[in-house]
């Protein structure tokens, strides 16, 4: 039956407890519960061991038979890439410019025949290092050697003299390449022609110029000139008057306004004066009654 196959996997599976089929029949919670328990605990610690393995296989099947959008435009992309490296390449791939003469003598030490190598190609080599017996002789000569600033000065020029010196007997057995010839006198013939080119263009660029300083210069643009600073000045002084006629009017105004001011002001004093005069009278007539 179904029980008893789970009681006899039980073991296999080396759980540490033990459980009957009748247990499982009469529904013994008590002791199914801590092998319930296990056997969670050991789905779960099996599913993070085979989880990562089991994803694995599954995205690689996957991949055999689909793909998605984004692996679409990253295989062209790819493609584009690969393509466009490799004309990078091709366009900036070492090239030699000289040969090894055959009657040169053969190199002995590596370092030489990797100068000579790099020579060969354009390139130029740095300081030469110094071997173990140099460096074993600059020590015991340390004690009876000048300040270290100086020291290090001289060496450098001495190194730099001596790679020179290496680097010219070196390119004394070498040979320029056909190719390089030919790129050589293609390129002094454009140099020549681009010299005709310029002298063609400056003497353009001074007859230009000429043209332009007897315009700038001639009698018609002095007048035009004259005419234009003439035409300002006018609109100047046009600009002021209308900005004096303004001030003007404001002022006629004002002093229209004094005068109207001014003459109430009279007309209001002499009929004061009248009124005071005919009230001196009456006093002088009243003072002669009574006397």
């Amino acid at each position: 039956s179904l029980t008893e196959k789970l009681v006899s996997v039980l073991p296999k599976m080396k759980c540490p407890h033990r459980l009957e089929p009748h247990q499982i029949q009469g529904l013994d919670f008590i002791h199914i519960f801590p092998v319930i328990q296990w056997l969670v605990k050991r789905a779960i610690e099996t599913r993070e061991e085979m989880g990562d393995y089991v994803r694995a296989y599954s995205i690689s099947q996957f991949q055999k038979t689909h793909s998605l959008p984004e692996d679409e435009e990253f295989l062209q992309r790819k493609d584009k890439a690969v393509r466009a490296v490799l004309d990078v390449l091709e366009v900036y791939k070492p090239q030699r410019r000289y040969r090894r003469q055959r009657d040169a003598g053969e190199l002995l030490d590596e370092e030489s025949r990797v100068h000579s190598t790099l020579l060969e190609y354009g390139r130029r080599y740095g300081f030469s290092k110094q071997s173990k017996q140099d460096k074993v002789e600059e020590k015991k000569t340390q004690a009876a050697a000048p300040p270290p600033g100086m020291m290090e000065v001289s060496e450098e020029d001495d190194l730099q003299a001596a790679e020179e010196m290496r680097i010219k007997s070196l390119m004394t057995n070498m040979a320029a390449m056909e190719n390089e010839e030919g790129k050589l006198t293609v390129r002094v013939g454009q140099s020549e022609e681009i010299k005709q080119i310029a002298s063609e263009y400056a003497e353009k660029q001074s007859e230009l110029s000429s043209e332009e300083r007897s315009e700038r210069y001639g009698p018609l643009q002095q007048h035009r000139r004259a005419v234009a600073s003439l035409t300002k000045q006018i609109q100047h002084k046009t600009k002021q008057l209308e900005e004096l006629q303004v001030k003007h009017s404001e002022v006629k105004t004002r002093s229209d306004d004094a005068k109207r001011k001014l003459m109430e002001a009279t007309e209001q004093s002499e009929s004061l004066m009248k009124e005071l005069q005919s009230l001196e009278e009456m006093e002088e007539q009243a003072d002669s009654r009574c006397v």
